[in-house]
């Protein structure tokens, strides 16, 4: 179940936790302005990633997302008036 308000701040949380699981990195390397493929992000785990925010915050994605918004700061910021919209729903 997710909570009914998402900051981004509490997104990047989420995506910083989940790539250094993911890329096999230490949190404090990834850099919430740093492009998802400096950090090898490939189309498999882009994919994956997206079906996992989808998971996590109950709401269509698009399967496209990292590339649509290629750092963890666009991405998380994106996500938080999607979902804020979805939630005023």
């Amino acid at each position: 179940m997710t909570p009914n308000t998402l900051s981004a701040e509490d997104i990047q949380a989420w995506l910083i936790s989940k790539l250094s699981q993911e890329l096999e990195l230490d949190p404090d390397e990834i850099d919430t302005q740093e492009p998802f493929a400096r950090y090898g992000l490939n189309s498999m785990t882009a994919v994956s990633l997206s079906g996992d925010l989808e998971s996590w915050l109950n709401i269509k994605l698009p399967a496209t997302l990292a590339w649509d918004y290629p750092t963890i700061e666009l991405l998380a910021e994106n996500l938080e008036n999607q979902f804020a919209a979805a939630v005023a729903k």
